[in-house]
């Protein structure tokens, strides 16, 4: 009696997200961390850019705008809204990197220590965009 057995291979193929934040409006900031957090939470790894008006949401104390019906709900539910603690989870839990752009710090005249801690450096669009030629890429603006 012959036996046949088969083998299957399974490949696990991991994700990585490339999120660029454009704005500090405290909605769309809430949800660039929900996205970061959700997917860290799942072993992706996840690497934020910071640009234009998004850079403002890292700085020591972060500037942020609250002028949609969403954002003034964020402030009241959740004390001025919870992105720190969600992009300090993110991190914590998996590969999250934070960057926020050389050209935007440039021009509202920020340095590394302007920013919170969750910042893990200021780098250029074009090395993001290398880096992430295979990513996933979710923006937020």
């Amino acid at each position: 009696m012959e036996y046949s057995c088969a083998y299957i291979d399974i490949v696990v193929v991991s994700l990585k997200y490339a999120l660029i934040l454009g704005s500090n409006s405290l909605e769309k900031v809430e949800f660039a961390s929900m996205i970061a957090l959700v997917s860290s939470s799942m072993g992706e790894e996840v690497e934020v850019f910071a640009t234009m008006d998004g850079v403002n949401a890292f700085t020591v104390p972060p500037k942020l705008v609250s002028n949609t019906e969403s954002a003034k709900r964020i402030e009241l539910t959740e004390n001025g809204g919870r992105y720190l603690e969600y992009f300090k989870k993110a991190k914590s839990l998996g590969k999250v990197k934070i960057i926020a752009c050389s050209m935007a710090s440039q021009l509202f005249g920020l340095k590394k220590e302007n920013y919170s801690e969750l910042v893990d450096a200021i780098g250029g669009l074009t090395s993001f965009i290398v880096g992430n030629e295979s990513s996933k890429m979710i923006e937020v603006w």
